[in-house]
């Protein structure tokens, strides 16, 4: 006789059935002691009853399952993600093979199969303890806002920024952008595009990068850079945080964007950042990863708020102020405007707001008056006058004798007698 393997569960069921076997206890109480429901109570011990301990054993044990994962499709899956597919990961694989070869499978065996196949590691994550914010309870009450630079194009194009506004009481991404970098104008650009979309929230929570704070020179944080400037007209509070955790949900959709946007632009073959945007406006990706990620708020509505009464072209600019000269120009950036002063109220020393519009124009203005100038090539300079320079003027002059004996204390007599007579 053979050994046989049984659990520990299997081995208390030998110990009551045999109880009932010898009329100890009834079948309801084995029930009992079992949390097992009487019917399977009854089938598990006609069973014992025929087969002895053999029975109890679990039928499939030793057998492999039919739900197991054929060799077939595991082989060009772990082939796959040795080629076009590397850095794919567990959970985003199993999406893609479902959705792409039609190849069912659970993260978790594929996951195992990828370790087994040295096509992925386990990680370990230490987790930090920090005291969780509540989510805000309405959409389009706060917008978590993050540049994410990364190789979004995997060496296929340039490394760039990808904008990313995420709502805070749902997680859903609202709207991505990719820029070359995060600078004021791409920023402005993709905050006016988003508005323009969605309305005006009441809070951005950001960082405290240079486009979304003064850090330098401003201990009482009464400077505010061109971009909280232009969210201040609208009436949107800014919020900076102070750690990345803070800001977490954004900083999490940045990895997870890291890891899933990467290898949809590489299956889609972009590689350029005009090309991605339209990838990003065209494709359901946002839609797709909202349906996985995204949670129900906890209160139905959205609290965006309308743009009407806001021209959006006119908030979103870099607006500086300039002094009048008094030839009515403004030097700007080594351009020089000549204003027309006599259509308005000015005078030199007025202080001249300077509005660099995002397409690249210039629009004057003094208060919330738009003022008529004109561009000049180069600043007028004055004549200057040339006199006529004798030859007398041009040769160098040299001083007299008497000048020079008169300094060094040695007077020549004539002088002299001529100082003794004026004393006399």
């Amino acid at each position: 006789m053979g050994h046989i393997t049984m659990s520990k569960k299997e081995r208390e069921q030998l110990i009551v059935f045999e109880q009932v076997k010898s009329g100890d206890i009834t079948q309801q109480e084995a029930a009992y002691k079992l949390k097992l429901s009487d019917r399977w109570v009854r089938k598990k011990f006609k069973r014992f009853m025929g087969s002895g301990v053999s029975g109890l054993v679990h039928q499939n044990r030793g057998k492999q399952s039919k739900k197991r994962w054929n060799e077939k499709d595991k082989n060009f899956s772990l082939d796959l993600l040795r080629s076009d597919w590397y850095g794919f990961g567990p959970t985003f694989a199993a999406e893609k093979l479902k959705e792409l070869h039609n190849i069912s499978i659970s993260k978790e065996t594929l996951r195992q199969a990828m370790i087994m196949g040295e096509v992925w590691q386990s990680k370990t994550r230490k987790r930090k303890s920090c005291k969780r914010r509540e989510r805000r309870e309405m959409i389009g009450i706060m917008i978590q806002f993050d540049g994410s630079s990364h190789d979004w194009f995997e060496g296929r194009g340039p490394i760039c920024t990808l904008l990313v506004f995420i709502d805070d009481a749902t997680s859903e991404i609202l709207w991505l952008e990719f820029v070359k970098n995060e600078n004021y104008i791409d920023v402005m650009k993709a905050t006016k595009n988003y508005i323009e979309c969605y309305g005006r929230p009441h809070e951005f929570y950001v960082d405290f990068g240079k486009v979304f704070s003064v850090n330098l020179n401003n201990p009482e944080r009464d400077k505010k850079t061109q971009w909280e400037r232009a969210l201040e007209e609208l009436g949107i509070n800014v919020i900076h945080a102070h750690s990345p955790q803070a800001k977490g949900r954004v900083e999490r959709a940045n990895g997870t964007l890291q890891d899933r946007l990467v290898k949809e632009l590489r299956l889609a073959g972009i590689s350029s950042i005009d090309a991605a945007n339209q990838f990003l406006r065209e494709s359901d990706f946002s839609a797709r990863h909202n349906q996985k990620f995204a949670v129900p708020a906890a209160k139905a509505g959205n609290a965006h708020r309308t743009t009407e009464g806001y021209n959006l072209d006119t908030v979103f600019c870099i607006k500086e102020d300039r002094v009048l000269a008094n030839d009515f120009i403004i030097s700007y950036n080594n351009r020089f405007f000549q204003i027309d002063g006599r259509q308005h109220a000015i005078r030199p020393k007025n202080i001249i707001t300077v509005n660099t519009h995002l397409n690249g124009s210039v629009r004057l203005s003094i208060g919330k008056t738009d003022l008529v100038f004109k561009e000049l090539p180069i600043r007028p300079t004055k004549p200057i006058a040339k006199e006529e320079k004798t030859k007398i003027d041009q040769s160098p002059r040299k001083p007299n004798a008497a000048s020079k004996a008169w300094v060094g204390g040695r007077y020549l007599p004539q002088n002299r007698d001529r100082v003794t007579a004026r004393v006399g």
